[in-house]
């Protein structure tokens, strides 16, 4: 704006009219109020002109704070702010810097790149939460594969023990049976070859009812005899009741008193002894039957 060093004297109602410049109202902004001394021509100049390069100073901070606030969020959009300087130009103003919390530009500003910041930062944390979860489910699941193979490892381990057990048993099995066809082959057998001779007989040469030979009498037990008569290895097609009426006809002790005088002396007893729990466990066996 250029001004004339030389002022003409004019009437400074008159200045206002040709320059178009309003009286201003006392008030913010307005020109200064004080009354020019009476006699002094150049007062109401003089004022006027200190009112208008106020205005035009204002204008010219406006449009430098519209230029600083440009120059700004071109920086930020763009990265090229400084990290430091960012969070000092976002820091909310503190008590000692007044004028800038009166420019809402700041404030916007601030508010987008805090906007900004929180969406990143969101991010951040979704990918974290994502990461944590997936992490925990990896573990998860390894827990569970170890769990199931241990569960299939036990389930492995029983059903091959179970196949051991079967395996053992039905061996034993096998071996009993075959045992005890055995020895009712050769209860059979001695039984013809003593009906048959007068050899002395002892406790031991004697052909008792069982799978084992008895020490003595007190070895005879109802459950040995039963499961020896009874037993599937042999006499196949023949009743259980008849396998027991066969036992009788050879142990009753009318029957087999007719070879106690063969028995040596000093077992007879024993031998006694040894066919009366014989005949009373067959005894015991056909009324059950029965």
């Amino acid at each position: 704006m250029e001004r004339s060093s030389t002022m003409f004297t004019v009437h400074p109602h008159h200045y206002h009219h040709h320059l178009n410049i309003p009286t201003v109202p006392s008030g913010a902004g307005a020109a200064p109020a004080a009354a020019p001394a009476e006699g002094d021509p150049w007062a109401h100049m003089a004022s006027t002109y200190a009112w208008l390069v106020e205005q035009e100073l204002a204008a010219m901070a406006k449009k430098t704070d519209e230029t600083r606030r440009w120059v700004l969020e071109q920086q930020i959009q763009f990265g090229l702010l400084g990290r430091s300087e960012e969070r000092k130009e976002n820091a909310p103003p503190s008590r000692k810097r007044p004028r800038e919390a009166g420019h809402p530009w700041m404030a916007r500003v601030g508010a987008s790149e805090t906007t900004r910041l929180k969406e990143r930062d969101g991010r951040g944390k979704h990918e974290e939460r994502s990461r944590l979860l997936q992490e925990e489910f990896e573990r998860m699941e390894e827990r569970w594969r170890e769990r199931n193979e241990r569960i299939q490892k036990r389930m492995r381990d029983e059903r091959r023990w179970a196949e051991e057990q079967k395996e053992s048993a039905e061996r034993a099995l096998r071996i009993e049976r075959r045992r005890t066809a055995e020895a009712w082959a050769a209860y059979d057998r001695q039984w013809i070859t003593l009906s048959r001779s007068a050899v002395p007989l002892t406790f031991r040469t004697i052909p008792w009812p069982m799978t084992g030979a008895p020490r003595n009498a007190w070895d005879i037990t109802a459950e040995a005899i039963s499961r020896f008569v009874l037993s599937p290895a042999h006499s196949e097609g023949i009743s259980r009741k008849e396998r027991i009426r066969r036992a009788l006809l050879r142990w009753h002790p009318d029957r087999f008193g007719r070879l106690l005088g063969r028995v040596d002396e000093r077992e007879r007893a024993m031998v006694e002894r040894g066919v009366g729990v014989v005949a009373r466990c067959l005894n015991d066996m056909m009324a059950k039957e029965n």
